[in-house]
Protein backbone atom coordinates (compact mmCIF):
# COMPACT_ATOMS: atom_id res chain seq x y z
CA UNK A 1 0.00 0.00 0.00
CA UNK A 2 1.34 3.34 -0.45
CA UNK A 3 0.03 6.79 -1.00
CA UNK A 4 -0.72 8.67 -3.82
CA UNK A 5 0.18 12.21 -4.11
CA UNK A 6 -0.90 14.87 -6.36
CA UNK A 7 1.07 18.37 -6.57
CA UNK A 8 -0.64 21.35 -8.31
CA UNK A 9 2.46 23.38 -10.00
CA UNK A 10 2.89 26.59 -8.21
CA UNK A 11 0.82 25.43 -4.96
CA UNK A 12 -2.55 26.01 -6.01
CA UNK A 13 -4.72 25.39 -3.16
CA UNK A 14 -8.58 24.13 -2.99
CA UNK A 15 -8.24 22.01 -6.13
CA UNK A 16 -10.93 19.02 -5.96
CA UNK A 17 -9.03 15.93 -6.57
CA UNK A 18 -11.21 12.31 -7.28
CA UNK A 19 -9.55 8.90 -6.88
CA UNK A 20 -11.38 5.87 -6.98
CA UNK A 21 -14.58 8.08 -6.02
CA UNK A 22 -13.01 9.47 -3.08
CA UNK A 23 -12.89 13.32 -2.90
CA UNK A 24 -10.65 15.38 -1.31
CA UNK A 25 -9.11 19.19 -2.03
CA UNK A 26 -5.23 20.47 -2.36
CA UNK A 27 -3.80 22.34 0.93
CA UNK A 28 -1.81 25.47 1.06
CA UNK A 29 1.48 23.56 -0.44
CA UNK A 30 -0.80 22.59 -3.75
CA UNK A 31 -0.81 19.00 -2.63
CA UNK A 32 -3.61 16.66 -2.40
CA UNK A 33 -2.92 12.95 -0.62
CA UNK A 34 -4.47 9.71 -0.72
CA UNK A 35 -3.13 6.76 1.66
CA UNK A 36 -3.51 3.45 1.70
CA UNK A 37 -3.64 2.52 -2.33
CA UNK A 38 -2.79 -0.12 -3.73
CA UNK A 39 -0.85 -1.40 -6.69
CA UNK A 40 -3.25 -1.10 -9.82
CA UNK A 41 -5.18 0.84 -11.82
CA UNK A 42 -7.29 3.39 -10.23
CA UNK A 43 -9.85 6.28 -11.89
CA UNK A 44 -9.27 10.12 -10.96
CA UNK A 45 -9.86 13.50 -11.90
CA UNK A 46 -8.77 16.80 -11.10
CA UNK A 47 -10.44 20.37 -11.27
CA UNK A 48 -11.14 23.71 -9.66
CA UNK A 49 -13.08 26.42 -10.69
CA UNK A 50 -11.38 29.46 -12.44
CA UNK A 51 -8.98 27.10 -13.70
CA UNK A 52 -7.77 25.36 -17.09
CA UNK A 53 -6.09 22.07 -17.13
CA UNK A 54 -2.69 22.40 -19.00
CA UNK A 55 -0.53 19.00 -18.29
CA UNK A 56 0.61 16.30 -16.09
CA UNK A 57 3.14 13.49 -15.89
CA UNK A 58 2.68 10.43 -13.31
CA UNK A 59 6.46 9.00 -12.12
CA UNK A 60 7.10 7.39 -15.19
CA UNK A 61 6.99 11.08 -16.88
CA UNK A 62 3.80 9.13 -18.84
CA UNK A 63 1.36 12.04 -19.82
CA UNK A 64 -1.79 12.62 -17.35
CA UNK A 65 -4.85 14.63 -18.08
CA UNK A 66 -7.43 16.44 -16.21
CA UNK A 67 -9.34 12.73 -15.60
CA UNK A 68 -8.39 9.10 -16.73
CA UNK A 69 -6.45 6.41 -14.96
CA UNK A 70 -3.07 6.44 -13.55
CA UNK A 71 -1.33 2.51 -13.06
CA UNK A 72 1.12 2.28 -10.06
CA UNK A 73 3.25 -0.23 -11.58
CA UNK A 74 6.36 -2.70 -10.28
CA UNK A 75 9.49 -0.60 -10.05
CA UNK A 76 12.07 -0.98 -11.47
CA UNK A 77 11.81 -5.25 -11.35
CA UNK A 78 8.47 -7.23 -11.99
CA UNK A 79 7.52 -8.55 -8.90
CA UNK A 80 8.92 -5.92 -6.68
CA UNK A 81 6.15 -3.40 -5.28
CA UNK A 82 6.37 0.49 -5.60
CA UNK A 83 8.50 1.72 -2.61
CA UNK A 84 6.11 1.98 0.01
CA UNK A 85 8.08 4.59 1.43
CA UNK A 86 7.78 6.93 -1.70
CA UNK A 87 4.53 8.65 -3.03
CA UNK A 88 3.31 7.67 -5.88
CA UNK A 89 3.92 11.21 -7.27
CA UNK A 90 1.24 12.84 -10.26
CA UNK A 91 2.65 16.27 -11.04
CA UNK A 92 -0.14 18.64 -12.47
CA UNK A 93 -0.17 22.18 -13.63
CA UNK A 94 -2.89 23.95 -13.98
CA UNK A 95 -3.82 27.60 -15.32
CA UNK A 96 -5.84 30.71 -14.19
CA UNK A 97 -8.29 31.39 -16.46
CA UNK A 98 -7.80 35.18 -17.85
CA UNK A 99 -10.42 38.01 -16.40
CA UNK A 100 -11.47 40.66 -18.00
CA UNK A 101 -13.63 42.18 -20.39
CA UNK A 102 -14.32 40.40 -23.37
CA UNK A 103 -12.88 41.98 -26.52
CA UNK A 104 -13.36 42.02 -30.08
CA UNK A 105 -10.72 42.82 -32.95
CA UNK A 106 -11.60 43.15 -36.68
CA UNK A 107 -9.59 43.92 -39.60
CA UNK A 108 -10.55 44.93 -42.83
CA UNK A 109 -7.45 44.80 -45.92
CA UNK A 110 -7.67 44.50 -50.01
CA UNK A 111 -8.22 41.27 -51.27
CA UNK A 112 -5.07 41.34 -53.40
CA UNK A 113 -1.97 43.70 -53.56
CA UNK A 114 1.58 43.30 -55.68
CA UNK A 115 4.64 42.31 -54.35
CA UNK A 116 6.26 45.27 -51.79
CA UNK A 117 3.01 47.10 -52.68
CA UNK A 118 2.06 49.18 -49.69
CA UNK A 119 -1.07 49.02 -48.74
CA UNK A 120 -3.25 49.55 -45.41
CA UNK A 121 -4.81 47.26 -42.83
CA UNK A 122 -7.76 48.84 -40.77
CA UNK A 123 -10.15 47.35 -38.09
CA UNK A 124 -11.29 48.26 -34.76
CA UNK A 125 -11.17 47.01 -31.00
CA UNK A 126 -13.99 46.81 -28.70
CA UNK A 127 -15.59 45.31 -25.77
CA UNK A 128 -17.89 42.39 -27.04
CA UNK A 129 -20.55 42.97 -25.09
CA UNK A 130 -20.68 46.95 -24.85
CA UNK A 131 -19.47 47.61 -28.43
CA UNK A 132 -17.54 50.61 -26.45
CA UNK A 133 -14.27 51.26 -28.15
CA UNK A 134 -11.14 50.46 -26.83
CA UNK A 135 -8.31 53.22 -27.58
CA UNK A 136 -4.52 53.90 -26.63
CA UNK A 137 -4.36 49.48 -26.91
CA UNK A 138 -1.37 48.09 -29.01
CA UNK A 139 -2.75 46.16 -32.20
CA UNK A 140 -0.03 43.35 -33.41
CA UNK A 141 0.36 42.73 -37.44
CA UNK A 142 1.08 39.12 -38.99
CA UNK A 143 1.23 37.33 -41.97
CA UNK A 144 1.29 33.36 -41.64
CA UNK A 145 3.21 34.17 -38.38
CA UNK A 146 5.68 36.76 -39.84
CA UNK A 147 5.09 40.38 -38.14
CA UNK A 148 4.80 43.70 -40.00
CA UNK A 149 4.38 45.63 -37.39
CA UNK A 150 1.64 46.75 -34.84
CA UNK A 151 -0.44 50.10 -34.36
CA UNK A 152 -1.73 51.68 -31.87
CA UNK A 153 -5.79 52.31 -31.17
CA UNK A 154 -7.33 55.76 -31.45
CA UNK A 155 -10.20 57.37 -29.46
CA UNK A 156 -12.63 55.55 -31.67
CA UNK A 157 -10.59 52.03 -30.91
CA UNK A 158 -9.70 52.06 -34.39
CA UNK A 159 -6.18 51.08 -35.73
CA UNK A 160 -4.85 51.83 -39.28
CA UNK A 161 -1.05 50.78 -40.50
CA UNK A 162 0.50 50.86 -43.84
CA UNK A 163 2.27 47.20 -44.81
CA UNK A 164 3.76 45.26 -47.59
CA UNK A 165 4.42 41.87 -48.30
CA UNK A 166 7.63 40.43 -50.33
CA UNK A 167 6.99 37.05 -51.40
CA UNK A 168 4.13 35.55 -53.51
CA UNK A 169 1.68 33.22 -52.17
CA UNK A 170 -1.72 33.36 -49.83
CA UNK A 171 -1.40 34.91 -47.29
CA UNK A 172 -3.11 35.30 -43.97
CA UNK A 173 -3.49 38.90 -42.50
CA UNK A 174 -4.07 39.07 -38.81
CA UNK A 175 -4.42 41.79 -36.42
CA UNK A 176 -3.79 40.67 -32.47
CA UNK A 177 -4.78 42.25 -29.75
CA UNK A 178 -2.50 41.28 -26.83
CA UNK A 179 -4.87 41.41 -23.94
CA UNK A 180 -4.04 43.20 -20.97
CA UNK A 181 -4.74 42.67 -16.83
CA UNK A 182 -8.08 44.43 -17.38
CA UNK A 183 -9.36 43.11 -21.18
CA UNK A 184 -9.02 39.66 -22.34
CA UNK A 185 -6.79 38.88 -26.08
CA UNK A 186 -8.56 38.85 -29.52
CA UNK A 187 -7.06 36.61 -31.67
CA UNK A 188 -7.32 35.14 -35.20
CA UNK A 189 -8.48 31.53 -34.66
CA UNK A 190 -9.67 29.86 -37.75
CA UNK A 191 -8.53 28.89 -40.92
CA UNK A 192 -8.02 29.69 -44.54
CA UNK A 193 -10.25 29.22 -47.55
CA UNK A 194 -8.29 29.71 -51.36
CA UNK A 195 -10.80 30.85 -54.35
CA UNK A 196 -9.57 28.17 -57.65
CA UNK A 197 -8.20 31.28 -59.59
CA UNK A 198 -5.61 32.67 -61.55
CA UNK A 199 -5.60 35.69 -58.99
CA UNK A 200 -6.75 33.70 -55.92
CA UNK A 201 -8.78 35.65 -52.91
CA UNK A 202 -8.97 34.00 -49.61
CA UNK A 203 -11.14 34.10 -46.65
CA UNK A 204 -10.05 34.10 -43.25
CA UNK A 205 -13.41 32.30 -41.23
CA UNK A 206 -12.77 33.56 -37.84
CA UNK A 207 -13.70 32.42 -34.74
CA UNK A 208 -15.82 34.43 -32.54
CA UNK A 209 -12.98 36.38 -30.92
CA UNK A 210 -11.20 38.33 -33.59
CA UNK A 211 -11.60 37.91 -37.28
CA UNK A 212 -8.97 37.81 -40.03
CA UNK A 213 -8.71 38.69 -44.02
CA UNK A 214 -6.59 36.40 -46.37
CA UNK A 215 -4.53 37.88 -48.89
CA UNK A 216 -2.84 36.85 -52.52
CA UNK A 217 0.46 38.89 -53.15
CA UNK A 218 1.12 38.01 -56.79
CA UNK A 219 4.06 39.03 -58.67
CA UNK A 220 4.30 41.62 -61.88
CA UNK A 221 6.10 40.64 -65.01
Amino acid sequence: MVEVRFAFIGSIEGVKCVLDGVTKYSDTGGFCRFFGISQGAHTYSVSKDGYTFIEGQDPFNRPLYESGTTTIEWVPVPGVPWPEDQPWLMLITLEEIPVGILTTTTISAPSKAAVNEKFNISGILYETESGIPISNQPINHSYDGRSIGSSITGVDGDYLKEVSVSETGVWTLKSDFPGTEGLQASRALAGTVVAATPIATALLIAGPIAMGIALFIYGIS
